[in-house]
Formats: C-alpha cells, structure tokens, sequence
C-alpha cells in the first residue's frame, strides 16, 4: 500500500473519495412505536425502504449509530475565509452552553488531518477491536493462485482501472497462448481476485488467443456458490477505513462483490473523516472472495476472519477506543496534566454534539418540528433552501435555482454529481414523481433512518437545552425528583429498549451521585423528573408548538418513543503526550494497517510546533468531540474550528 497520505483515492464511481481534508458526514438509525396517534390526517405509503435491515425500533438504536464526528479541513476554512463572515451553528445555538471542570482551557486543532483520529471499536466484552491480520482461507475445493505467475503488472494494473472505470462496456484483453492450462489459470485469477468482472476467451482477427475480461452486466446472474455444509452462516471480519463513510465503505465492497449492501451488518456506525476499526457481518460470503478485494481497493482493509453463527446487530458493543491529536496545542505540560487529570477524574457533560444538529444556519431539528408539526411544504423548502452556513457556496447554485423555478427536474439536472445519493435528491426525485407534487409524499422518498435524524435531532436539542439549564440552577448534585436508572432485567425494560428508572427521594438520595442522574429524551415511552426540571421539557417543546403529551404521530415513523441519558460521562483508558512536529502533514499516529505493515511514524527534524496526543475509551452512544471540548474549553462547531485552522 501507499504512504497513507497518498493512498486514500477515489474507488467510488458515484463520487471521488475526499482528499485528507474532507469534512464528515452523519449517519444515523432510526426510531418508531407499534402505536399511532391522531395528530394529523394523512395516509401513508412509503416508497423509501430502510437500507438498515437491522435497525431497531427504539432510539437505542438511533444512539448507537451516531457515533461519527464531525471536522473541517484547512481547506474548507479558506473558502469559507472568502465570506465577510462566518455563518453557520455555533454550540450556544443547540444548548451547549456549561462546562464542569476548573482547569484553565488552550488552543488546540482538531482533525485537521484525517490521521489525527483513530477509532476502535469496543465488542460487548470489553476488547478493542484490531485489524491484525489480513490473511483469509482459501475457498473450499479450490487452490488460490499466485496472481503474479499468472498476470503481467500490465495486465494487473489495467485492470485495477478497469475495476474503477464508469464505461460498463469497457474492456481489457490479455493475450495468452494456445495452453489451455494457461488460459484456465487467467480466468481461475479473474474469478479469485476480480470477482465482479467477467472473462471469456476469443481469436483475434489474425487467429490469435485473447481473453476479454470486462464487468458482468448487472443482474446478469453469476455462478451460484455452494455454501459448505456445516460452516456458520456469518463472515464475520475486521473492517478498517481511511477517510470514508461507513455506508460508502460497504457499498463498495458489496458493489465488487456484487451483492446488495444490505448483506452486511454492523454494530455501529463510525466517522467518516478519521481511521476507523470495526467489526462487520456478511450472510454466506466467502472470507477468500472478501479478502482478494484488500488487493484493489484503497483506503479500506479487511482481515480477521472467521465464521459465526449469528449477525451483528445494532447497539451490539460497549464503545469506542479513540487516538486523538490536536495540532498547534499551545499549553504547557503542567496545563495538559491539570485537563486531561480533571478530564479522567471528573469527566465532562455528555451533551449532544454539533454534528447531530449540521453545520448551516438551518438546524436538522428545525426540520424535525417541521415534520413533528405535520408542516410537510415547510419541511420541504428547508431542506431545499439555500444555506448562509457552511464550506461549499457551489452548493448553493441549485439551491438558488430551485428557490426560483420550483422546478425539480431541472433542479436535479444541476446538482452536482455527488448529491445523488443525498437526501435532497431523494426528496426532488419524489417532488417529481408523486401526484401534484405531494410534499408528504416526496417526504417518503427520503429513505426512513434519514428522515428519523429530523426528529432525533429535535429530541437532542432539548435534552441539551434542559441540561444546561438545570447545571446552571443546581450545579453538580443530585436533587429530589431527578431520574436514576433502576438494576434490572434488559427483558423488563419499558417498550422498546428503554430502561427502567426511579426517582430520587429523600429517603434514597444518599445513595447516588449526579454521575447516576439521567434525562429523558422527550417521548410517550417515558417519564419526566417530578421536579421543575419536567416543566422545563413542556415549556421549552411549547415554544416550538410542540405539545409534550402528544408524540404519538399519526405518522408512524415520526413517533417518539423517547429514551434516557446519563448527564456526565467519565472515560477509561485516559493516557496523554506533547508530541513535536514541524510538518503538518506528517502524520503522528500509528493505524493498525501501519502496525500490520512496520510503518513507523516518521521522524521530524527541526520541530517548532507542539501537538497534544491523547487516547481514551467512551460509552457508546457519547461524542467524542464533547471530551474534547470539556479539555479544550473551545466551540466545537465547524465555524469555529475554520478559524483555528486559519492560524
């Protein structure tokens, strides 16, 4: 593999892989109720399916998927440099408002190289995850090859860009001989290592042998393998990514081997803009056919196989292990031991971080009152608007046009080619489709876990709000009335996954700790504290018009269960270093792949500038860039850290 910097390229036919400096997008799962409630009159038919087979119902699910952090990159901050002023969300506009250590905060860069951050997942038993071997099993009854006895480089280069061409009638011959042993051997290759292309042989006009090797048609039907009698339906593996979506990740892969991405499964989701480990499942795929693929595809690695009899599931781990720099650290060693000591005795307040609410002036939760409040053309038009926020103004041509003309078809015809899988695509593809425009309608084009992070991020946005407040008023101690969660049976939780709880009284207050409190996520599937803190969930949904006793949606999918939240976090694992370095684009940490292949770090001569290395391990379902804030004591919106990488 090439130097990292350099090895993360465009696989993606759909869209070129971001460069090192690539912002991040958000992934998460979805929610729902087995009951509806009158709220609004609309029938439902949902021509979105989920892509997520194995979403939950409950918004445990929701929290296990949003794990990604966001980021932004020195070049987006010049381009947002050519505005008169930076528009976009800040922490104050979402409820991030307290901090609960006493150390004094310093200047520090987060992500400004992808490698600056590394994630591990953590299994259900504790052990973090590792990409540690790439080696799989040969497939049953058939010898792998040596692809270099078989293939020039020639050959084997110009069909890695086979592999990568957009033109399904592209095509590469390879000239062989009249052996028919040799040609068996090229088309064993092709199978083995280029499993979504096929080969056949044929004479050239002056009589000689050639095999075409081209990409097989979809939906033309491949050789049906035999799944060995005895082995575990489930290839379970360790996923490893640089600088990618985990849905990009998987839906290249399931597009080399030519089965739907929703044949594998997974425990969470992980950043994008970061290098990220995990654990995935695939129903009856070969670990052989997977693992050839570690040979052409850039930027993913896939290796520790092995057979299982059970798929992931969502929510299935226990958290996240994370190798943090921050670039252009200014503070001095005794400031760092002050934070990072006060960080891994006292923790930090497990807000809701900025990437569960977007970067532009328009918040997702302003969507979710929208759709909460049956608004379906207001919801529309925000999706749609221009955004003030944000690092693409090219983004803002189609917008433009579509403000103007009302026209989706030739709204669609500007988008630029990356959109074509995003929300707004959807959204205009159903404007285009359904009877007279129907915006309800067009909204169920947008698929299901999408639409849900609308709601979802309204949830959060008043957890935050009541969190921040209630700090304010009591400061750091449990008080009558607050919520703790009770010990019980995961069997007898409160529907779908929500957890039992208790209140605190003045005979049991003795026992628990402000770290024991939780707060409600707004929902009909649970309870609010007795103290004012409940009327602060009513008052503060009121001023958006919703009403707390009324999230039962007539639209099933926009029914809030509603689910609970421990307000401080502590991490594990806390360890910490000043790292010197003079070249920003030098990385400073070693990924997994880097260990697998003695890539040491490299060494830096005349260091002028300092960086904090730091590494830790959350709870699922807890973000990342709010330790890092709670350490820092600096906004972690995208608005603000453009303005620290243009130091």
């Amino acid at each position: 593999m090439a130097s990292v910097e350099s090895s993360v390229e465009s696989n993606l036919k759909r869209d070129a892989l971001d460069d090192d400096t690539a912002p991040a997008k958000r992934i998460k799962s979805d929610e729902g109720d087995d009951q509806m409630k009158a709220t609004c009159s609309t029938s439902v038919q949902d021509p979105a399916k989920d892509p997520h087979p194995n979403s939950g119902e409950s918004n445990n699910d929701d929290k296990k998927m949003e794990e990604n952090e966001g980021g932004i990159s020195m070049e987006d901050a010049e381009r947002m440099d050519d505005t008169p002023e930076l528009v976009g969300l800040k922490e104050k506009d979402v409820g991030i408002l307290e901090y609960i250590s006493k150390h004094e905060g310093f200047h520090g860069v987060l992500k400004q190289r992808y490698r600056d951050f590394l994630v591990n997942e953590i299994d259900e038993a504790g052990n973090i995850i590792r990409l540690t071997d790439l080696s799989y099993p040969a497939p049953e009854g058939e010898k792998p090859l040596d692809v270099n006895s078989v293939l020039s480089k020639e050959d084997q280069e110009q069909l890695a860009q086979l592999l990568q061409a957009d033109d399904m009638e592209a095509s590469h011959l390879i000239q062989v001989g009249d052996d028919k042993e040799e040609r068996t051997k090229v088309h064993q290759v092709i199978r083995q290592l280029y499993p979504s292309m096929e080969s056949t042989t044929s004479d050239t006009a002056d009589g000689k042998k050639v095999i075409k090797v081209m990409k097989a048609k979809p939906g033309v039907k491949r050789r049906k393998s035999r799944w060995p009698k005895g082995r575990p339906d489930f290839c379970k593996f360790v996923l490893y990514k640089e600088n990618m979506d985990l849905n990009d990740a998987l839906g290249l892969v399931a597009r080399y081997l030519h089965i739907r991405p929703h044949n594998f499964a997974m425990a969470g989701n992980k950043d994008k803009r970061a290098v990220t480990v995990q654990e995935i499942t695939s129903y009856r795929i070969d670990a052989a056919r997977i693992g050839r693929l570690n040979d052409v595809l850039r930027g993913i690695r896939m290796g520790n196989f092995r057979y299982v009899k059970k798929a992931l599931n969502l929510g299935e781990l226990s958290g996240n292990h994370f190798v943090i720099v921050l670039r252009n650290a200014q503070c001095s060693e005794q400031q760092l031991t002050e934070a990072m000591t006060s960080f891994k005795d006292v923790g930090f307040i497990n807000y809701f971080g900025m990437q569960r609410f977007g970067n532009s002036s328009i918040a997702t939760y302003m969507v979710g009152i929208a759709l909460l409040k049956c608004k379906w053309s207001e919801a529309v038009e925000l999706i749609l608007k221009p955004r003030e926020g944000g690092s693409n103004k090219e983004d803002n041509k189609w917008r433009e046009h579509w403000m103007k003309t009302k026209n989706a078809q030739s709204t669609l015809d500007k988008m630029p080619r990356h959109k074509r899988t995003s929300a707004e695509n959807q959204l205009l593809t159903g404007l285009m489709k359904v009877q007279k425009a129907d915006p309800f309608q067009a909204l169920l084009f947008i698929p299901r876990h999408v639409r849900l992070i609308y709601i979802h991020s309204f949830q959060s946005y008043i957890w935050n709000l009541v969190l921040s407040r209630r700090i304010q008023k009591y400061g750091l101690q449990p008080i009558i009335g607050d919520l703790v969660p009770t010990d019980n049976d995961p069997s007898e939780q409160q529907g779908s996954g929500v957890i039992k709880t208790a209140y605190i009284t003045e005979e049991n207050k003795s026992e628990y700790s402000i770290y024991d409190v939780v707060l409600p996520l707004p929902g009909f599937g649970i309870k609010y504290p007795t103290n004012e803190v409940g009327e602060w969930y009513k008052s503060m949904m009121a001023e958006h018009g919703i009403d707390s006793d009324k999230l039962k949606h007539h639209v099933k999918d926009y029914s809030l269960l509603g689910d609970y939240r421990k307000i401080l976090v502590k991490p594990k694992n806390v360890a910490w270093s000043i790292q010197k370095y003079s070249n920003y684009k030098l990385h400073l940490t070693q990924t997994d792949l880097d260990k697998l292949e003695g890539t040491e770090v490299p060494e830096q001569t005349d260091c002028t500038e300092q960086a904090v290395k730091m590494e830790f391990s959350l709870p699922s379902s807890t973000y990342a860039t709010m330790a890092i804030r709670e350490i820092l004591k600096i906004d972690t919106s995208s608005v603000h850290q453009a303005t620290l990488n243009k130091t």
